[in-house]
């Protein structure tokens, strides 16, 4: 097939095989909560394929593997020594087929870095979210606050561990559909893994195929399809107790069911999936006196309507809703003892994803056509303890801060793919996305409200009516933001094969977007910034190529070998707080952009038991932005900082010595440092020349054994991971606040019986380790410095159950 992907699942499709390592006033406050109400179900869509295609993704099946024949038998005594296709033992690795470059590929012969995990995969680990799979994957560093406000590091690629005001590095995909933020992001969308065909994460830039914010990276998320012919349901129910905690668990369900059915044409299948997962408390908020304060529950699920009209156009339609509650902020406070934190009041937050999307494949004897439309509103909502961020605390002063955002918009992508020829094949397509970003943000206090009745005279004769009418609202800060961003995009690629084993591709996306902001900010605060009503309407545009250019040498079925150039770039934006000539805080953050050249190969040996991919790889950062604080501590911004070059190697190794066994491992390899000395002016220390990104370790790697038996009708199932991160610096500004240098230890054991009922044991962390993935850090407006440091997991045990009915 030469579409996205198979889009329908036919009752006869053989099992997944694991993958490879492979945005004032009350009533807008009201409107906007209002806004961010409870879930409601909404409907969207995703293309269907053939199902006598399938299966595309990790498969065993032998119409998705290199056929020997693709390869020309050895002639020479070099060729000789190269390994070749040979008769199989019955014991060999997988062939992974993934759409990375938006047609079916396979992975092992791929120019560029790919690892796809498959659903098996996720099954056979217990990996539900970023945090379970990305830390397998070379390359890939994840670090993660509170849920849904995470930064996904690939390569390097970035400036904080904690989210900052501008695009993430790395862009996340539902389904091909763009979840990325024109500007801060209000969700990192970490959708459930429950029911996941397949999680592809793309290493190295991504701007030619993919568009802006893949500069590190991209993570494209592709759900199951409906089953067209035949009736599924599964049901997963698990129960666990962390370290400091009471006993949480989670529910998912899926349920598959034909409507129509009449073999490939005139089918009609729906495909619902739920789930809920509650996770207790491990972190004692002394200030508030609240154990375990930092409670969560993530409600989602989704509905996905497939149509294979005729034999080669399938149509589907699907919605996607996922919510997350977080009684109080779970970051910790070192000084004060194990797993506790202190604030005045609790620090809540909340968010939510709703997705729909629509698309249309259709295979003729010319190529493929696929349209894709999607539509997303994401919100999100903070409240914090506002005397920390002001580091005033011992005043017992209650300060309420308040950050509300909400983003609206839609996307919509049309692309003509060829069909796979010996000589030429390419695709071209254009985009087109629109979303409007709105921030609201508050802190007011009490004690202003209370004592504005005695500080009126005062005013009065001073003439100071407005700020007398803000006291008396007990406003301190209020600041509204509009921000929307149109980007238009035209990309083609195109690959010549002059012989067999060589291919050589081109392909760009040219690029035209702006940033249009309006924003409002009053308050006893924004008097440094020269009044306290202060407007601005500001506009920012670019547009450029994003070129990818690589050449492809296959000597034999069994290996790879290449040379890749890619560029990636993010928005540039505005700063959406005061800014005047006197404060240094500029009104604009321009573009970034990254350079990726790469040499890589894909190798494997002993019968295809054995499969190594290695890269190297050197990254270009040109005009990084870097989150900081204004020199009165009052404000965040984001400023241009300079340039950085990332250099690395990236290893994983994947081995079946037996049928039984299965082993995967990722070495990773990092240098990344700035070429150039940086100093924020702001009171921090400078950043000189060689000193190293943050959020980014020198040497990282993982292990992970996979084991199943038969015994008759019962299966013990083993797996056992294994991960390690060196340290790094959370932030430029302060290098001395480290995260990483640990390792995480996870088992699971369990037992199938017959193909239906399955129980595993796990633990997480087992050794209990504190490790910081992440950092808050703030210079208060009084001076002092405040790391809010957010940990690992505490260690965890167990027990989930499954039941599966027709799959």
């Amino acid at each position: 097939m030469t579409g996205n992907i198979a889009r329908a699942q036919d009752a006869e499709a053989p099992p997944n095989a694991p993958a490879a390592s492979t945005d004032s006033n009350s009533n807008e406050i009201d409107t906007l909560l209002s806004d961010i109400a409870e879930p409601q179900a909404t409907k969207a869509a995703t293309p269907v394929a053939p199902a006598q295609e399938l299966p595309v993704q990790a498969s065993s099946d032998a119409a998705s593997a290199p056929q020997a024949s693709e390869t020309p038998a050895p002639t020479t005594e070099a060729d000789k020594l190269l390994p070749v296709a040979a008769p199989s033992n019955g014991v060999r690795l997988e062939e992974i087929v993934v759409t990375a470059n938006k047609r079916s590929e396979n992975a092992s012969q791929l120019a560029g870095s790919v690892s796809a995990v498959s659903r098996e995969q996720l099954d056979r680990t217990g990996s539900s979210n970023f945090a379970d799979y990305l830390s397998t994957t070379p390359g890939v560093n994840f670090s993660q606050a509170n849920a849904g406000y995470s930064v996904i590091t690939i390569r390097g690629v970035s400036s904080d561990t904690y989210p900052g005001l501008t695009q993430p590095a790395v862009g996340v995909y539902y389904d091909d559909i763009p979840l990325t933020d024109p500007a801060a992001p209000m969700v990192i969308p970490d959708v459930d893994a429950f029911d996941a065909e397949r999680v592809e994460i793309l290493r190295g830039p991504q701007g030619a195929l993919y568009g802006s914010s893949s500069l590190g990276g991209a993570i494209n998320y592709i759900p199951t399809q409906p089953n067209l012919t035949q009736t599924q349901f599964r049901f997963n129910g698990s129960g666990s107790k962390t370290t400091n905690s009471s006993i949480g668990g989670s529910a998912k369900m899926m349920f598959n069911t034909p409507i129509l059915s009449d073999t490939l044409r005139d089918s009609l299948a729906l495909r619902l999936v739920g789930y809920y997962t509650k996770t207790p408390g491990y972190i004692d908020n002394v200030g508030t006196g609240i154990k375990g304060a930092n409670n969560s529950r993530t409600t989602g699920g989704r509905a996905i309507l497939g149509w294979a009209i005729s034999d080669g156009t399938r149509v589907s339609l699907s919605g996607l809703y996922q919510g997350t509650r977080l009684d109080d902020a779970g970051y910790v406070v070192p000084s004060l003892g194990d797993l506790k934190k202190t604030s005045l009041d609790p620090e809540p937050f909340r968010n939510d994803l709703r997705l729909a999307d629509l698309h249309i494949e259709t295979e003729t004897d010319f190529g493929t056509f696929v349209a894709i439309g999607g539509y997303q509103d994401k919100g999100s909502e903070q409240h914090l303890d506002g005397a920390t961020a002001l580091g005033i605390q011992a005043l017992q002063l209650r300060l309420p801060l308040s950050q509300i955002g909400r983003v609206k918009g839609y996307t919509g992508e049309i692309r003509f793919i060829s069909p796979q020829n010996e000589t030429f094949e390419w695709l071209a397509g254009a985009s087109y996305a629109n979303r409007n970003e709105k921030f609201l943000v508050s802190l007011n206090a009490d004690l202003l409200a209370n004592t504005a009745s005695l500080l009126s005279t005062v005013f009065s004769s001073l003439s100071i009516t407005q700020l007398n009418e803000l006291l008396a609202a007990g406003t301190l800060f209020d600041e509204t933001a509009d921000i929307t961003a149109p980007e238009k995009a035209l990309f083609a690629e195109a690959t010549y094969k002059p012989s067999e084993q060589w291919k050589i591709t081109f392909g760009g996306r040219y690029y035209m977007n702006e940033v249009a902001t309006k924003t409002r900010s009053t308050g006893v605060l924004v008097l440094p910034a020269g009044g306290i009503d202060i407007r601005s309407d500001r506009t920012e545009s670019a547009k450029g190529f994003n070129p990818k250019v690589s050449v492809t040498w296959l000597p034999t079925d069994l290996m790879t070998f290449y040379a890749l150039m890619s560029k990636g770039y993010r928005l540039g934006g505005p700063n959406i707080v005061p800014t005047n000539s006197t404060n240094g805080i500029p009104p604009f953050y321009k573009p970034d952009q990254v350079f990726n050249y790469e040499l890589g190969t894909k190798t494997k040996w002993f019968d295809e038991q054995l499969g190594v991919d290695i890269t190297a790889f050197m990254i270009d950062w040109k005009n990084f932005p870097l989150q900081l604080q204004s020199s009165d501590g009052l404000f965040k911004y984001q400023k241009n900082a300079g340039n950085a070059r990332i250099t690395g190697i990236e290893t994983s190794v994947t081995a079946r010595p037996v049928e039984a066994i299965t082993y995967q491992g990722s070495l990773t390899y990092l240098h990344p440092v700035l070429t150039q000395d940086f100093d924020p002016n702001n009171g921090r220390p400078a950043a000189p020349k060689g000193t190293q990104l943050p959020g980014s370790p020198t040497w990282t790697f993982s292990n992970t054994i996979l084991g199943t038996w038969s015994w008759g009708d019962i299966t013990p199932v083993l797996a056992f991971i294994h991960r390690f991160e060196g340290a790094s610096a959370t932030s430029l500004q302060f290098p001395d606040v480290k995260k990483g240098n640990y390792n995480l230890f996870d088992v699971r054991l369990g037992t199938k019986f017959s193909e239906s009922i399955s129980i595993n044991l796990y633990g997480k962390n087992l050794t209990d380790e504190r490790g910081v993935t992440a950092a808050n850090n703030v210079t208060t407006a009084t001076g002092s410095n405040i790391s809010e440091q957010y940990l690992v997991m505490p260690r965890t045990f167990g027990l989930d159950l499954t039941y599966d009915f027709g799959n």
